[in-house]
């Protein structure tokens, strides 16, 4: 039998350093951070976003300490700004080529920075490390799509519903608002809890936000709805039968049954929130508003969907934003690993937009456990019925609906002479061109 020749301790000792070298070199061709951290080369990745409040802050500087900790060759540079002073910066940075490598884009913006090349289809990156298609709440996932491809990382997002006071519902003998419940039993309940003394109120029974966004989700219940599902045109569609009639139904609440505060009212009483302070019985707000809500001992409070219109369907308004990569952006694969760092559900970082948001992925959703949360429920169950609105069926609906629609609304639910019809009709010509124009 042939005897094994047995290495030298000097030959043993090259032949594993060898095979160990070999090894990490391997390892670091499959990630591009390590790879770089093995020459001299640094990277830098700058993250721009409007989050400026203290958890958020806390939360992009835990995601930057645990990726710059892994990958030393990385800085991670967050680059935080109120809203307004973000989107200016960012205008500015996309028209010079520079903007940075991770941006955080709301809902009016998803469609058309995709149709101008402004942000990557993370659906290549995320191949491998995150099924869109599997860990996204469905129907936000359809939303959030454009044509099938993913241009962010949700943070979250948050919906509308009815808040009503508990109290106010006892003192009148009344029963509070079921899931399910209609218009007409909300405008019924809103008149019984309206109190009046002589020609002054001293209790509103509702509170409506009359902004377009916050109007649509009645709009779309009641079988109407401000575009084409193709988003081209206002035509036949804000002026329709049904969204007239939504209009109409709403314009009632202030003019006929004179349930609730006109927004001039509530701007002469200069930011006082009359649910909080108990003047108003039930108000339309957002999943955010419970956070502080529950901190006043003065209020107990419930929460239920918006009543529905004609066609029983419920409905709800969507906000959101999320991540997404430049498209300009020289390390696409090392800021998609932050991104995953920054959001994914199993981060510490990623876990923490839970605090302050819906959870829109399943795994997240279970570990917040915010469905079991008596408040939170209510809103993450209206994610399923979250509408296509305006935004996300035409990149330009924001600035177009908010130049000419938005004061339209007001003018027109707080006129009671107004024709419906002949108004809508009218803007209709004017959304539509103005739509064609921001395209071109």
């Amino acid at each position: 039998m042939r005897k094994v020749k047995k290495l030298s301790p000097l030959l043993l000792v090259l032949f594993l350093v060898s095979v160990f070298t070999s090894a990490c070199s391997g390892d670091e061709e499959s990630s591009p951070a390590s790879s770089s951290s093995s020459g001299d080369d640094s990277i830098e990745i700058r993250v721009a976003t409007w989050q400026t409040e203290e958890t958020a802050v806390e939360l992009f500087n835990k995601a930057k300490e645990s990726f710059e900790a892994e990958h030393p060759n990385v800085t991670v540079k967050i680059e935080a700004a109120p809203y307004e002073n973000y989107m200016t910066k960012l205008q500015t940075e996309l028209a010079a080529g520079n903007p940075a490598d991770i941006i955080q884009v709301g809902e009016q913006n998803f469609q058309r920075y995709m149709d101008k090349a402004i942000l990557e289809d993370l659906t290549p990156l995320a191949e491998g490390t995150f099924d869109f298609d599997s860990e996204i709440i469905p129907n936000v996932k359809e939303l959030m799509q454009v044509d099938g491809k993913n241009p962010v990382m949700s943070v979250g997002a948050a919906t509308i519903g009815v808040y009503y006071n508990k109290k106010l519902f006892d003192e009148a003998n009344l029963p509070y608002p079921q899931d399910g419940w209609t218009w007409e039993e909300f405008v019924e309940l809103a008149e019984k809890l309206t109190i009046r003394d002589g020609d002054k109120f001293k209790q509103y029974g509702a509170n409506l936000n009359l902004g377009k966004d916050w109007v649509e989700p009645f709009i779309v219940s009641n079988g109407g709805s401000y575009l084409s599902e193709d988003g081209s045109t206002s035509v036949g569609y804000l002026n329709s039968d049904a969204t007239v009639e939504a209009f109409q139904k709403i314009s009632d609440l202030y003019n006929v049954s004179k349930v609730a505060p006109n927004p001039a009212e509530l701007v002469a009483l200069k930011g006082i929130d009359l649910f909080a302070t108990g003047q108003v019985a039930m108000n339309v707000n957002g999943s955010w508003a419970q956070a502080d809500l529950q901190k006043n001992p003065d209020i107990e409070f419930g929460v239920v969907s918006l009543p529905t219109m004609s066609t029983g369907e419920k409905a709800s308004l969507m906000y959101t934003s999320g991540m997404g990569i430049s498209t300009k952006s020289k390390q696409k694969e090392v800021a998609w690993e932050f991104l995953l760092e920054l959001t994914s559900p199993e981060t510490d970082a990623g876990k923490m937009w839970a605090q302050s948001n819906l959870a829109v992925t399943n795994k997240l959703l279970e570990s917040s456990a915010q469905t079991e949360d008596p408040y939170l429920s209510v809103f993450v169950e209206q994610l399923d019925h979250a509408i296509e609105s305006g935004y996300y069926q035409n990149s330009y609906w924001g600035s177009v609906g908010d130049k000419l629609l938005a004061p339209a609304i007001q003018d027109m639910l707080l006129d009671p002479k107004v024709d419906f019809k002949q108004r809508l009709t009218d803007l209709t010509t004017q959304i539509d061109r103005e739509l064609k124009q921001a395209a071109e």
